[in-house]
């Protein structure tokens, strides 16, 4: 991924000129930028890092050190990855290799005087480094230095002409002043010194789309998404081409792709609701403003996790506002985080149990329904274990459930048929009278019980009345 985030450009990454090929804000934390870096992907490889250094290249005391520093970047301990790096400059003050690495976690710790004067030192130690030169440009532009940032990339592409990474880092910086004849001509020479580079490929359609020229920006970003077809920015860019040309069914494909892709964006949103406007598909574009009204109010939710980050009970919100939006997944992670700061907290494992079940993993939810009941008995991890207990055709485990969760509805009415089909085959013949007779009067009940307003839709997307697998 080979991306840019810096202030002039805020407006343009809007719209995705700038966001690396897997378009994931998080993707960092994934693997290193080059072997034994300790660079994530938002600092060494969005600036487009080509280095190819190999643990092998290192004496093994210096190696033993990186992977020290690596495995606590990964834990989340950058001092003691500073501290790690530290001691291999020690050993090998002149390697600029390894200023660039403790620049790097640097960056991640939010020093950055610390990260540009190792950056420097690393360019110092080896001037001639076209990697270096952009990658510190890559640094200063992120910092909104946009005039230093143009010298180390035409640095770099003075000592490597062909270094595509500049190039396009380059091309971002025209961007950013509307300059869209340099910026094209940039990252053309960026596709031609690699032409599986996407970002080049994304980058010039958005800039040929800005010209104006919309069938060559289209060509552009059917080549890009050919390259990689989960390329989120790249989709939106589609759809905004697709737009100007007034191919509404098109863009709406297109924005439809970036949302699979990335549900909780309101961006890919907004502008698919403006294609279905004008589409003239109105009550599809009243869905979107719902979805759009309903990830502001995550947004401010999030913000309260964040400003909370400590409380199980922050996380448990936030988690039950993603169950109201079918975001399961995203809900386990918070609900997970919650049990985290609380281990065995019993609301967040009844919770948690609750969106595994609506993501079919019942396993998972059946453990977390016992975990739950073992800190805290409640009804809402007694009904939901009664279901599960259903799917498995455990008739009596689901009944005993039910009843303790204090339950009268008609799929605890189904439980006493099911059970009751299963015992007159055993020939309990008795039990099972008793059973068809206590589900009648369920059901009697249930029918004469006053009329009352319709209960909204079920969060977790689970039917109770089904014994069917989802």
């Amino acid at each position: 991924m080979r991306l840019l985030a810096f202030s002039g450009l805020l407006a343009m990454l809007l719209s995705g000129c700038g966001r690396g090929g897997d378009d994931s804000a998080s993707a960092g934390t994934k693997t290193a930028g080059v072997p034994l870096s300790i660079a994530s992907t938002k600092s060494a490889t969005a600036a487009g890092d080509t280095s190819k250094q190999k643990p092998e290249q290192f004496a093994p005391e210096i190696r033993q050190l990186l992977q020290r520093a690596n495995a606590a970047v990964v834990a989340g301990r950058n001092a003691a990855a500073v501290e790690a790096i530290s001691q291999a400059i020690g050993t090998t003050p002149d390697d600029a290799r390894l200023f660039r690495m403790r620049g790097d976690v640097y960056v991640l710790q939010g020093e950055d005087a610390n990260a540009r004067a190792d950056f420097s030192t690393a360019i110092r130690l080896a001037p001639n480094d076209a990697d270096l030169h952009n990658f510190r440009g890559y640094f200063l532009m992120s910092r909104g230095l946009s005039d230093e940032a143009l010298k180390d990339f035409d640095r770099a592409i003075e000592l490597k002409p062909t270094h595509s990474a500049a190039l396009n880092n380059r091309g971002l910086m025209a961007l950013a002043k509307a300059d869209y004849p340099a910026a094209k001509a940039d990252f053309t020479k960026a596709i031609e010194a690699d032409n599986t580079y996407t970002d080049a490929w994304n980058n010039r359609a958005f800039a040929r789309m800005k010209s104006q020229e919309n069938d060559e920006a289209m060509a552009d970003i059917r080549q890009t998404l050919r390259l990689n077809d989960k390329y989120v920015t790249a989709w939106n860019n589609c759809g905004l081409i697709a737009m100007q040309q007034e191919d509404y069914p098109e863009a709406i494909r297109a924005f439809s792709r970036a949302v699979e892709l990335a549900p909780l964006d309101a961006r890919w949103l907004a502008h698919r609701r403006e294609a279905l406007l004008k589409a003239e598909r109105f009550t599809e574009a009243q869905a979107d403003t719902s979805r759009i009204d309903w990830l502001a109010g995550l947004q401010q939710i999030s913000d309260e996790a964040a400003r909370n980050a400590g409380s199980s009970d922050a996380w448990i919100r936030r988690g039950l506002f993603l169950m109201e939006g079918k975001e399961f997944g995203a809900a386990a992670q918070d609900f997970t985080r919650a049990l985290m700061i609380s281990p065995n907290h019993p609301e967040a494992l009844a919770c948690r149990a609750k969106a595994w079940t609506a993501m079919g993993d019942f396993q998972k939810a059946m453990l977390d329904c016992d975990a739950s009941l073992q800190q805290t008995p409640g009804h809402d991890a007694y009904s939901l274990r009664g279901d599960l207990w259903m799917r498995l055709n455990e008739f009596d485990k689901a009944i005993a459930d039910y009843e303790a969760a204090h339950r009268f509805d008609e799929q605890v009415a189904s439980a006493y048929d099911q059970r009751a089909v299963v015992r007159r085959s055993a020939g309990q013949i008795a039990e099972a009278d008793a059973d068809g007779q206590r589900a009648k009067d369920i059901r009697m009940a249930l029918e004469d019980k006053p009329e009352v307003e319709p209960q909204a839709e079920d969060s977790t997307g689970f039917d109770p009345a089904s014994t069917e697998a989802p």
